[in-house]
């Protein structure tokens, strides 16, 4: 599917949604293996980009073909309750994710990581380190008022990559003695 098609999609879903930092996965099932919720609304605002009235911002679309984590087999004998754990992805300008990290911010979606045991915490990571995105992009256009003629997408403006960190919640959980995720409120 075109950009364009992915961000006005993206774009609508926000909108009918009611909620700019709900995630599209919220919706979807995503074959019983792992849920995703984007809390990128839970970064500091200090730790935003700023626009100038003339710009835009397009987040970054995940590839389809993103693997999901899975349930650690070497934890299901504990039957653990669900554990969910925060991490921030760092995606670049190629669209590759640079790092993750556990984010410990104290905020109420995301759980003390010393809480956690580390299993979970690697096999989220070990599976996003290998995520693709279509890269974010900075919407430069040449004057507000062609901003304004445009919605979702970057149609007469400069195209500019820019890295950017987004959070993303998962809930490992087990039910009847399997593992499985599932999308985290």
């Amino acid at each position: 599917m075109k950009r364009s098609a992915r961000v006005l999609i993206w774009g609508l879903a926000m909108l009918s949604g009611g909620c700019a930092t709900q995630s599209l996965v919220d919706d979807v099932a995503l074959s019983g293996q792992v849920g995703v919720r984007d809390i990128t609304g839970l970064v500091p605002l200090a730790a935003r980009m700023e626009l100038a009235d003339h710009e835009s911002f397009l987040m970054p679309l995940d590839d389809h073909d993103n693997a999901m984590p899975v349930y650690p087999e070497s934890l299901l004998a504990r039957r653990l309750p669900p554990q969910a754990l925060c991490l921030r992805v760092s995606i670049g300008v190629d669209g590759a994710v640079m790092a993750s990290a556990p984010i410990d911010e104290g905020a109420p979606a995301c759980p003390d990581i010393h809480a956690i045991d580390a299993a979970f915490f690697h096999a989220a990571q070990t599976v996003v380190s290998g995520w693709r995105f279509d890269p974010a992009l900075r919407c430069v256009f040449p004057t507000v008022a062609a901003k304004e003629h445009v919605e979702a997408s970057c149609s007469g403006g400069e195209e500019v990559p820019v890295p950017v960190s987004l959070a993303y919640r998962f809930v490992f959980e087990q039910r009847d003695g399997h593992g499985s995720v599932r999308i985290g409120k």
